[in-house]
């Protein structure tokens, strides 16, 4: 039978990563600051922060991976607990968002049932809620994916992650420097990031738990991350040295090139702190915004819509970067508060 104990160190890396998340859709105010600050000393931090901002969705997935890949679970046991859950909280949180957009930009001549259908497969819809569309499809996986997780031996999982590095970061490298123009290995649980990083946070969790108190290793994931986001760095550099070009979607060419590297030195981290993070002081903390986690993803665009105010009025004051995170911190407050109420009311409790 699955182990139902909690894992405190889990929540909090969902909870660091949901505030990545939410800063990495400041655009120009936040994450995509570095563009508009080239000649800055300051540079080279808001690259390396817009870094980091990409471990958060593989965070997101590695969480679930630890937990749910080593649960035993009927296929109606997983359709009627998680893929219908979620498949609900698609069409719901799609529809507030829907009449929040007709309210918003005062458009509701245009409401109509088939227009909010199609509005779900839309840029305004699927844009901002691809990570549910993705774990929906991870989770009608899931049978597939524990049966591969619990068969696969310590040496397949390193191999998994060697092969993951190699193709998502070194080729892609040798490919631009050389001109060889695009390869595609793409190889399913290796190159499709929602499931290899789900196998990933089941390995670390379940498979090697000791692994977060080998100092050695540790030492030396915390070393090749940090060269793999110097790295990452030195290629954003180069490209925009050679195409004069720095757009949000140019610049993220190299984005993902080794996240798996500081993915996995976070998610060590927190699991080395398990133990301190059973303070009683500490719960309040983590009770309050853990299970908040999806309603503040399912919530924050609107949040950062109507509190963009808060953003401009401190701007002169503080400046982007200071301005911008006092913005997430604000947004993400307000929606886990908004959450934490909801949540009071019996049938929403058991969705969110």
């Amino acid at each position: 039978m699955a182990n139902t104990r909690r894992y405190y160190y889990l929540d909090c890396i969902k909870i660091f990563a949901i505030i990545f998340v939410v800063f990495n859709h400041t655009n120009t105010r936040g994450f995509f600051l570095f563009s508009q600050k080239m000649n800055s000393p300051l540079f080279y931090f808001y690259l390396l922060v817009s870094l980091v901002c990409k471990v958060a969705v593989p965070l997101l997935f590695m969480v679930s991976g630890a937990l749910l890949l080593n649960k035993k679970e009927s296929l109606g046991v997983l359709w009627k607990k998680r893929i219908l859950r979620y498949t609900v909280i698609v069409i719901v949180f799609s529809f507030i968002r829907y009449l929040f957009d007709l309210q918003y930009y005062n458009n509701w001549k245009s409401f109509t049932l088939l227009g909010f259908f199609r509005y779900i497969y839309a840029a305004p819809m699927e844009i901002p809620y691809w990570i549910l569309y993705t774990y929906l499809a991870a989770l009608i996986m899931l049978p597939f994916l524990r049966a591969l997780a619990t068969k696969l031996s310590d040496q397949e999982f390193k191999y998994l992650i060697y092969l993951q590095l190699v193709l998502t970061g070194i080729l892609p490298i040798m490919q631009y420097i050389f001109r060889m123009g695009s390869v595609d290995l793409s190889i399913p649980f290796v190159s499709t990031d929602a499931i290899f990083y789900m196998l990933l946070g089941y390995y670390l969790h379940v498979r090697r738990p000791d692994i977060a108190g080998n100092k050695s290793i540790v030492r030396t994931v915390w070393i090749l991350a940090l060269l793999g986001l110097v790295i990452t760095i030195a290629m954003v550099l180069y490209q925009f040295r050679l195409t004069h070009v720095l757009t949000e979607q140019s610049s993220q060419t190299f984005f993902m090139l080794f996240t798996t590297l500081p993915a996995g030195a976070i998610f060590l981290f927190f699991q080395n702190h398990e133990q301190k993070l059973n303070s009683k002081k500490r719960h309040l903390f983590i009770n309050f915004f853990a299970p908040t986690v999806l309603g503040v993803y399912l919530l924050e665009e609107m949040y950062r819509i109507l509190l963009l105010p808060v953003f401009t009025w401190l701007l002169p004051l503080v400046g982007s970067f200071i301005a911008c995170w006092i913005w997430v911190v604000v947004v993400i407050v307000l929606a886990a508060l908004t959450i934490n109420v909801v949540r009071l009311i019996p049938p929403v409790k058991k969705y969110l």
